[in-house]
């Protein structure tokens, strides 16, 4: 099914596209199949997989498809202002301390309004509410505006009730590490990753609100699938891009990635709180986009499990710090490879560049 073209890559026909998969081996080939079934496939269709996880990308010149995406979510790597031996506690106490402290940390409720406001501005209305500071947004990068749609209101009322509820659930582990070796000194210096330095990495997304939003989305657009109108089957539901099924699912997407965003915000403001008085003040330096739609040159790609990473984006990838090459239409696996035989496949293919590997601090002695 699969033809072995290079190194940790496979090509092969899909039904509507090719697809090109980079892995250690072939055994997720398989898996990638369904994307090309996307009614206005892009040939090729991109995908990755390893131990640690698997993900596409998938362009489209007509359709959306929303079982083709994952619910919108942000990775972070924060880094804090001393290094993890300056602390003064063994390793192993630094994750319990911090594990301690952040739950000890109250997040500010969020009323029905306050939900709609962060799925409207993202990370800026976490600025606005003084819980990051403006030199934050950066980092972080609003979903755009939906021309002509209400964003909040394309999501529906039980997904923002579930917005509510999912506010201030604080992500259920932070891993935490030291910097162990450097690879590209100039970039590590730009973002102050020092040999030793204590650093966050952190994943948080748009919760049960993004899910419910995408299963609404996906039900009426499934209803108009089956009187023949959208040119798409039943096993793989999408809208055309004129439908006004079309623009609300994007509008609902975008609405999750901003609630991603002021989720992450959040996230950030707890683990400062929890770091103060024994690390200094934490600082982001990269912020990556895992999931979602993303309207590129006249097409719509669909990523599912894949960050958003053109050339030069900084995203951790399992244990590694990493530069994007911009391949796979701007896209990233964030989740890690071993290496084979002394190459980390990630990187010899393309799709990343080493800065510096982590360490985990692990919480057992």
């Amino acid at each position: 099914m699969a033809e072995h073209a290079g190194d940790f890559e496979w090509r092969g026909e899909g039904e509507g596209a090719e697809v090109v998969l980079y892995a250690p081996t072939d055994a997720a080939f398989g898996r990638a199949l369904s994307a090309g079934r996307l009614p206005g496939a892009q040939s090729p269709v991109y995908a990755a997989a390893s131990e640690a996880g698997f993900g596409w990308c998938a362009a489209s010149t007509s359709h959306a498809a929303p079982d083709l995406v994952s619910v919108p979510a942000r990775g972070l790597l924060l880094v804090a202002e001393t290094s993890a031996e300056n602390i003064g506690l063994p390793f192993a106490e630094i994750p319990r301390l911090l594990a301690r402290n952040l739950s000890e940390v109250s997040p500010p409720r969020l009323g029905g309004a306050g939900v709609r406001n962060v799925c409207e501005a993202g990370a800026r209305a976490a600025a606005e509410d003084g819980l990051i500071e403006e030199e934050d947004l950066a980092f972080f990068e609003s979903e755009p505006e939906s021309p002509g749609a209400d964003e909040p209101d394309a999501l529906g009322r039980r997904a923002l009730a579930a917005g509510e509820r999912d506010w201030g659930l604080m992500p259920g582990e932070a891993g935490v590490y030291v910097v162990k070796e450097v690879f590209d000194a100039g970039e590590a210096e730009r973002l102050d990753l020092g040999p030793g330095t204590l650093a966050l990495v952190v994943g948080i997304g748009a919760g049960d609100l993004g899910r419910l939003a995408l299963a609404t989305h996906r039900e009426r657009i499934l209803a108009r699938v089956r009187t023949g109108d959208f040119g798409a089957g039943e096993d793989l539901p999408g809208a055309p891009f004129d439908s006004e099924e079309a623009a609300d699912l994007l509008a609902a997407g975008r609405a999750s990635g901003n609630f991603a965003d002021g989720r992450a915000a959040l996230a950030l403001y707890a683990l400062r709180r929890a770091l103060e008085g024994f690390a200094g003040k934490l600082r982001p330096r990269a912020v990556w986009y895992v999931g979602g739609f993303e309207e590129r040159e006249g097409l719509l790609v669909h990523r599912r499990e894949l960050a958003r990473a053109e050339d030069g984006a900084v995203l951790v990838s399992g244990g590694t710090v990493a530069v994007a090459k911009g391949a796979m239409l701007g896209s990233a696996p964030p989740f890690g490879a071993e290496e084979v035989d002394g190459v980390w496949p990630w990187e010899e293919v393309g799709l990343l560049g080493r800065v510096a590997i982590f360490q985990l601090l692990q919480t057992r002695d």
